[in-house]
This record gives structure tokens, C-alpha cells and sequence, in this order.
């Protein structure tokens, strides 16, 4: 029985190396849960960061109570602190929202002229060749200035998150080196991601970092993927299926 089976084993393993092998190849962008979710208080999850590393190698989020700001780079999963401190959580620490990619750059280019957050955007815009499609990207380089956020973690009963980011922790940097991770979403997915620009900035030391509230570049390469799958995947926690999402929330990002 042992030899007869082992065949029909095997041929099952490569079919699940194969398909997970498509997924590190294939432009596919993987969410936890629709951002509307986080926005309206739905601040906790049974995903795994473990579970998380399985579907990409980039990307960004945050940990169950919103407890810091998620970056995901080069098969790496970081938190940044309330206090700004950088670390690796746990494979077992959960996740309310994550998204994340194997990031494979279409097109890279290099700027090396100072640009405020809005003069940047405008030219990034101009390099896509679409509004209506989901982009990740990626720029690495240095800042002239860089301003970030995190947030400390939340006790049940939690409130909505933009009541959250008003106590929320800023950071500010000069000629700070580091890398943004981030999506481009089109307005169309209002409710499903954040419509437009998320980044996450962590530094070439690993010690600085946070979501995003402003930049002036300095010397910076940009890489960018054009997304052509989306996964999400729907919580089946209580709070979740009970949650109340008809009323549009207060902006939270």
C-alpha cells in the first residue's frame, strides 16, 4: 500500500509546489480584508503574519488593536512602535489588514530633483498608464525630509480609527535613507483599499520608519508593478460578520 500510494502523493506535492510557485511569479496583489473594515473599528483578525509571508514578499498593514504600522520588504515582516522603535514581530502575531505582493518591477526609472509629497505624486501619475488599474511601488533612496506616523495598540471596546489617529505618534526626518512601500489604488475601490497613494517609509537602517504623511525626495529609484489579480479574502471573525458597514466612516489614512 505504502509504494501505491506514494506516487499519487508526489504528484499531489507538485501540484502544490507548482501553484504556489505561480503565485510568487504572477502579478497578483493579496488582502486580508476590505479597508472599510479597519476604518469602521473591525480591529482584530485571525491571520497570521506567517500566513501573511505566503502570499508576498512587499506590501504593508498593520497588527490586531492597530498595534503599529506594518512594512513588508524583501521577505522581511516589520512593526513600527508607538514610540517609533522598528522590530520583527512574531510569525504568530495577527493581522486586521495586510496587503501584499511578490513584487516584480515592470518599469524603474531614476529622479534626482528635490520634490515636495504633491509635485512627486503629479509626476508619478503621469508615468502610469492607467487611473483605473492597481499599482505597487517601490522607491528607494534618500529624503530631504520625511514625516511618519504610528499608533499605539487599542483595547476592546475599539472606536473607529480615525478617533484612533488622534493620538496618534509623529516622526519627523532629515536626509533620512530608506525605501517606500506602497499601492496605488484606483478611486473606483473606495471601501475595498485607500483610493490612490498608501506609502510606508522604513529606513536603510531599520531603525525609523511608519506611514507615510509627507516627503521631500532627494535622489531616489522608482520601481513599479502593474497589479493584474486581486485576492481578498473575507474575515469570518464575529466582529466582522456583525459589523455595520452602510455608514460611509470618518477618513482614517
Amino acid at each position: 500500500m505504502k509504494f501505491r500510494t506514494f506516487p499519487i502523493l508526489f504528484f499531489l506535492l507538485l501540484i502544490s509546489v507548482n501553484n504556489y510557485s505561480q503565485k510568487k511569479n504572477s502579478k497578483t496583489l493579496y488582502q486580508t480584508s476590505p479597508i472599510i473594515s479597519l476604518l469602521n473599528g473591525v480591529m482584530n483578525d485571525s491571520i497570521t503574519i506567517g500566513e501573511v509571508e505566503h502570499y508576498g514578499d512587499f506590501g504593508l498593514g498593520t497588527y490586531n488593536g492597530v498595534d503599529g504600522e506594518m512594512i513588508v520588504l524583501n521577505k522581511k515582516v516589520y512593526r513600527v512602535d508607538y514610540d517609533g522603535k522598528v522590530n520583527q514581530p512574531e510569525k504568530s502575531e495577527k493581522t486586521p489588514f495586510a496587503c501584499v505582493t511578490f513584487f516584480h518591477s515592470d518599469e524603474s526609472f531614476d529622479w534626482n530633483n528635490e520634490m515636495d509629497y504633491n509635485k512627486f505624486i503629479e509626476k508619478l501619475d503621469e508615468k502610469l498608464p492607467s487611473q483605473n488599474l492597481i499599482y505597487a511601488i517601490k522607491i528607494t533612496g534618500r529624503f530631504v525630509e520625511m514625516e511618519t506616523r504610528s499608533e499605539s495598540k487599542q483595547a476592546k471596546p475599539y472606536s473607529n480609527l480615525s478617533d484612533v489617529l488622534k493620538n496618534q505618534s509623529v516622526f519627523k526626518f532629515k536626509n533620512i535613507q530608506g525605501t517606500l512601500v506602497g499601492f496605488k489604488f484606483p478611486n473606483y475601490m473606495q471601501g475595498v483599499n485607500v483610493p490612490g497613494y498608501h506609502f510606508h517609509f522604513l529606513s536603510l537602517d531599520k531603525k525609523e520608519g511608519g506611514h507615510v504623511l509627507n516627503f521631500t525626495s532627494g535622489k531616489v529609484k522608482i520601481e513599479i508593478e502593474m497589479i493584474n489579480t486581486f485576492e481578498m479574502n473575507f474575515p469570518q471573525t464575529k466582529e466582522f460578520l456583525k459589523a455595520d458597514f452602510d455608514k460611509k466612516p470618518a477618513p482614517g489614512l
